[in-house]
C-alpha cells in the first residue's frame, strides 16, 4: 500500500496555521487541461442498455488479476475492465442493482456505488450514494416532484468477488454509514448526506472521504470530511466536528437526540472550496492533497461555474479554489436540452495506488458530458491530460 505523505503532517504548513499565515498561498502550482478530450465511454456505441450511464465521478482500483476496473455507476452500475485505465472496455454484466426499497427508514432505494476500495482486489468496500425517491412509492409524495421528495444518504456496499457484484455490507439499515439528523418528510425538500469522494488513506491508517451535506428547512450545502478505522464496519465513520473526529452520524429513525446540531457534520472550508467533494487525490509531486469538484468564484466580480481545484496540507485546511475549466452545467444552461457538464475527477494511469489515490505531475481530468442535457440518458465519460505547474 503507498504510503500518503510518508507517514507525516506537514509541520511547516501547521505553524503557518497556528501563527495566521497562509504558508501555501504565495507558491501555490497550477493545474492546466493540457491536451484534446477524448471519449472513455460512448453512451451511443458502447452501453449494453439505456440506463448504464456514468452518474457519479469516475472510480477505478485494480483488481487481484491486476487487471483495472472503473466504475460507470447508476442506478444499475457496470464497470469498464482492461490491463490500464487507458485500455478499458465495457462488461455488459450489472456489478450492483438497486434494491428500491420503499421504507426511508431502511436507506436502500435508488443506489450509487459511489467510492469503492480494496486493500487487495478482492474484497472491495464501496460507499453508496443512496437517494429515497418518494415521488416513486405511493403515498409518499403529494406533490409528485422529485426534488421536493428527495431524501439522501450514505450507506455502505461490498463485494467479495472481486468487484464483479456488490451487495449490501448488512442488513438494511446496518449499512448505513451517514444521514442527516432528520426523518423523510413527505414534499419536505432535498435533503441529506451526499456524493461522496473517492476514499484515501491517510498516514494516521485512517480511511477518509468527503461528503456533502444539505441541511433539512434551511437547505443550505456543505462539504464534511469523515474518517474511519475499519471499512467493513458502517458505523464507524466519524466526522470533522471542527476540533477532531468524533462526529456521531445518527440514524434518525433510531437513535435518541435531542439537538439536530450535535450530530451534523460541520463544514470543511467553506469559504474555500464551497461545496466540492467529486475527487481527493494526493499528489506525491508536489506533496498536498489535490481536490477537485464543481463550484463557482467570482474573481473579478462575475460569477464562474465550472470545475475548480484546490490544495491541502492535512484535508482540512485548503487553499482558495480556483478555476481549472469553465463548463455549463445542468443549472446554469439557457435550455435544459444544451449540453452540461458534470462529475470531475482526477485519475493518473500511472498511480502506484490500488485505488488511484496519488497523482503525480500529469493526469486526467475525467467528467461526464451530458451531450442532450441532463433530461437525457445521452451521456459520454470523456477525459483530458493535465498537468501541474509551478506557481511562479
Amino acid at each position: 500500500m503507498t504510503s500518503l505523505r510518508s507517514g507525516r503532517w506537514s509541520g511547516l504548513m501547521v505553524a503557518g496555521l497556528l501563527a495566521g499565515v497562509d504558508l501555501a498561498a504565495a507558491a501555490d502550482p497550477e493545474l492546466r487541461i493540457t491536451g484534446e478530450v477524448e471519449v472513455v465511454y460512448d453512451w451511443s456505441a458502447d452501453r449494453c442498455r439505456n440506463e448504464a450511464i456514468p452518474d457519479l465521478a469516475a472510480r477505478a482500483f485494480r483488481d487481484a488479476e491486476d487487471r483495472v476496473q472503473l466504475i460507470v455507476s447508476h442506478t444499475e452500475a457496470i464497470r469498464m475492465i482492461g490491463p490500464n485505465l487507458d485500455a478499458v472496455e465495457v462488461a455488459c454484466d450489472p456489478v450492483s442493482r438497486s434494491a428500491h426499497n420503499a421504507d426511508p427508514s431502511l436507506f436502500s432505494d435508488a443506489e450509487w456505488i459511489a467510492a469503492p476500495y480494496t486493500e487487495d482486489g478482492m474484497t472491495v468496500y464501496a460507499l453508496v450514494h443512496n437517494e429515497h425517491h418518494g415521488h416513486d412509492h405511493d403515498g409518499q409524495c403529494p406533490s409528485g416532484d422529485y426534488f421536493k421528495c428527495w431524501y439522501n444518504s450514505v450507506t455502505l456496499a461490498v463485494s467479495v468477488d472481486g468487484g464483479a457484484s456488490y451487495r449490501h455490507a448488512a442488513d438494511p439499515p446496518g449499512h448505513l454509514v451517514a444521514s442527516f439528523p432528520a426523518v423523510y418528510e413527505p414534499d419536505g425538500g432535498t435533503y441529506g448526506m451526499f456524493t461522496p469522494s473517492n476514499i484515501i488513506r491517510g498516514p494516521d491508517g485512517y480511511y477518509y472521504a468527503f461528503v456533502k451535506a444539505q441541511a433539512y428547512l434551511t437547505r443550505q450545502q456543505f462539504t464534511c470530511l469523515m474518517r474511519t478505522a475499519a471499512l467493513a464496519d458502517p458505523g464507524s465513520w466519524r466526522y470533522w466536528d471542527g476540533e477532531s473526529f468524533a462526529g456521531v452520524f445518527v440514524d434518525p429513525y433510531r437513535d435518541d437526540f435531542r439537538f439536530r446540531r450535535e450530530h451534523t457534520c460541520r463544514a470543511i472550508a467553506s469559504n474555500d472550496i464551497g461545496q466540492m467533494t467529486d475527487s481527493v487525490t494526493y499528489n506525491s509531486d508536489l506533496d498536498r492533497y489535490v481536490l477537485v469538484g464543481v463550484s463557482a468564484d467570482s474573481p473579478d466580480g462575475e460569477e464562474v461555474w465550472g470545475f475548480y481545484y484546490a490544495f491541502s496540507d492535512d484535508l482540512i485546511h485548503w487553499t482558495r479554489r480556483r478555476l481549472l475549466k469553465e463548463v455549463p452545467l445542468p443549472w446554469t444552461v439557457t435550455r435544459p436540452q444544451f449540453v452540461s457538464y458534470l462529475y470531475p475527477a482526477l485519475l493518473d494511469p500511472e498511480s502506484p495506488s490500488r485505488n488511484f489515490e496519488t497523482t503525480g505531475r500529469t493526469a486526467y481530468l475525467y467528467y461526464t458530458r451530458n451531450n442532450l442535457g441532463h433530461t437525457s440518458l445521452d451521456r459520454d465519460l470523456v477525459r483530458v491530460p493535465v498537468a501541474f505547474f509551478d506557481g511562479k
